[in-house]
Order: C-alpha cells, then sequence, then structure tokens
C-alpha cells in the first residue's frame, strides 16, 4: 500500500472540503491511499494516520500552509512520525508558508520540494501514483 497524506495547515472552515491532490492521487491507482489531517485533527485521527505511514511501502506528503500563525497542534506529532519512517517518504511537497514547518520538512533534505504551483504538483502526484 501507498500512501498519499495531506496536511493542511489553517483553519479547515476557511478553506472548505474539498481536496483535488488527495482525490487525484487516491484515483490513479489501486494501492494508494489517500487521507488528510489538519492542525484541529483530533488525536485518535492523528494517530490512525501514523499508523497508516508505519504501514505505507512509500508515502508521498502534500503540505498546504495557508495560515503561517496556525499552531501545529497535534499535527507536531505526526511530523515526528514522519522523521521517525523518513525512509518510507517518497517526496514531501511543501506549499504555502509556515515557517515552523518549513523549517522542519526541509531536514527531509533532497526528498523536500517547496512548490506552490498546483500544475507541478499534480505532476509530482501522477509520477508518485505510476510507481
Amino acid at each position: 500500500m501507498r500512501l498519499f497524506l495531506q496536511i493542511n495547515i489553517c483553519d479547515w472552515q476557511d478553506q472548505g472540503y474539498e481536496r483535488p491532490m488527495l482525490h487525484l492521487a487516491s484515483s490513479l491507482a489501486d494501492d494508494v491511499v489517500g487521507t488528510d489531517v489538519d492542525t484541529l485533527s483530533e488525536p485518535h485521527v492523528v494517530d490512525l494516520v501514523k499508523k497508516l505511514v508505519s504501514q505505507s511501502q512509500h508515502t508521498f506528503l502534500l503540505v498546504y500552509a495557508r495560515n503561517p500563525d496556525q499552531p501545529l497542534n497535534h499535527v507536531l506529532s505526526l511530523f515526528s512520525h514522519l522523521f521517525d519512517c523518513q525512509d518510507k517518504i517518497h517526496l514531501a511537497v511543501f506549499a504555502g508558508e509556515h515557517a515552523t514547518a518549513e523549517k522542519l520538512l526541509r531536514t527531509l533534505d533532497e526528498k523536500f520540494v517547496k512548490n506552490d504551483e498546483d500544475e507541478l504538483i499534480r505532476k509530482m502526484v501522477k509520477q508518485f501514483a505510476r510507481g
């Protein structure tokens, strides 16, 4: 199983429910599971996502940072888990502005990409889904 994980650093009420990249990734291959969390996700939801990361063969991480002042809350423990499992991370794409999250993700070195262009992100998602 491969995992597409979208982390939204924003107030979910401001963003709404649409997740076009998550839906795209999940639709491209039978073995790609897509999920998302945000900074207001409950601890048990974040724990379930951690289990998915542990069980996945590869994880594509997409972080949308729409609010640079948003506290990371329980997502911080998910970042920590991702670093513990960084051999499973295929790519970590960061879109937006959030100094703390970006600083943490930059430690992934060559797996880290900062990109705000949806078309380029879409290409990276398709490449991941193709295997």
